[in-house]
């Protein structure tokens, strides 16, 4: 082959090669590197697989973006406490999960118009009527509730003695006789204590009547400290089936996540908290009768409510109607993020599609009216 022709070859070989080596670092230059998306584990908003993916409603909810979008996308395992603050130090883009727009987080973060709202409740051991009524019977006979009555009987007879001496040679003849007497100033005593007052017995005599109005007043204190007694003792089954104000748990012992707004909240108005890495976690002490109450987001109190009732033994949970407070979630974005409002834009669009809908009711299932889209129950 010449050599004039060869060096041609060559030139040309090695242009090839450049125009290769040239276009592959454009296109790599154009490609976008993915969102560093914060997540962390909270069902039903977040599950991780064994495989290390990730399932669930904010994981469902970015991945309608990311193919609205082009944007790719990476979850990146954060602590649920520290979500906010990366994502405003830079180290995430973005972060999903049950995440609450707060007056604090909108001053270092953007906020995404609202996904979903959320209220804060309690859940509860679900105690059946049988159940409470054992338990009630099991505390009533105590000797607690013992030395009360016997208490009761030996006032009552003390003050029966005394008043058969007072009344016994009166002519009325209420309390004539040995046996008889002390027996009709018994049942006095006893009518007079509990309110009943018959009026077929009654004291004539000075003396009688000063320790009848003695026994009035002090009947009166005994049997309400007894009241209060065989009350407390009945409160396992008052707690299971009416919360209706924070005062009616705010003596509980409550189990929430660790960092969360509902720890703060319970800390603020004085309750006995436990923290946890997770729910599941603070329904197993729950279920154990370790703590009382578990406070936390109402989906999330739903979905593991539903999955504790799968187990066998079930292991049922009561959660009332009584909200502590409602929330707004949104997704908290770097601020200035250059994707910002295109993220937004294709969230609210996803929002009004049946794939939204179809996540609602796979994780969320019938406390799914809290979406703000408008085709939800809301």
């Amino acid at each position: 082959m010449p050599s004039a022709l060869r060096r041609l070859l060559t030139r040309h070989a090695l242009f090839a090669l450049l125009l290769a080596c040239t276009l592959s670092c454009l296109q790599a230059t154009d490609a976008k590197p993915p969102l560093r998306i914060g997540i962390h584990e909270k069902p039903p908003y977040a599950l991780k697989n064994p495989d290390g993916s990730w399932t669930g409603l904010a994981p469902g909810l970015w991945k309608g973006i990311s193919e609205a979008t082009g944007l790719p996308i990476e979850f990146v395992e954060v602590p649920y406490e520290d979500l906010i603050q990366q994502v405003a130090n830079g180290k995430i883009d973005a972060a999903a999960g049950e995440i609450e727009v707060t007056p604090a987080a909108e001053k270092i973060v953007d906020f995404t118009q609202p996904f979903l709202t959320s209220s804060l409740c309690i859940a509860l051991n679900k105690v059946s009527w049988e159940a409470a009524w054992k338990s009630v019977l099991k505390d009533f006979f105590n000797w607690t509730i013992a030395k009360y009555l016997i208490s009761i009987f030996v006032a009552m007879l003390a003050i029966s003695l005394l008043l058969w001496f007072a009344e016994r040679h009166h002519g009325t003849g209420h309390f004539h006789g040995g046996i008889t007497g002390i027996g009709s100033a018994l049942w006095f005593a006893a009518v007079t204590m509990t309110t009943v007052g018959y009026g077929d017995k009654t004291p004539a005599t000075i003396a009688g009547r000063i320790i009848a109005v003695f026994w009035m007043i002090f009947g009166v204190v005994l049997v309400s400290a007894f009241t209060a007694t065989v009350t407390s003792s009945m409160s396992t089954a008052q707690i299971s089936n009416s919360i209706e104000s924070i005062s009616d748990f705010n003596h509980l012992s409550c189990g929430t996540l660790h960092g969360s707004l509902s720890s703060e909240i319970l800390r603020r108005i004085g309750v006995m908290t436990h923290e946890y890495e997770s729910i599941p976690e603070a329904f197993d002490d729950l279920a154990a009768g370790k703590i009382e109450a578990v406070v936390g987001d109402r989906n999330t109190l739903s979905y593991v409510r539903r999955e504790f009732a799968r187990r066998k033994p079930p292991v049922h949970i009561n959660i009332p109607s009584f909200r502590l407070r409602e929330a707004f979630l949104a997704i908290p974005i770097r601020e200035g993020h250059p994707s910002y409002k295109q993220i937004n834009e294709a969230m609210l669009q996803f929002m009004m599609t049946g794939e939204w809908s179809e996540l609602l009711q796979q994780w969320i299932g019938d406390t799914a009216t809290s979406s703000l889209t408008s085709g939800s129950e809301h």
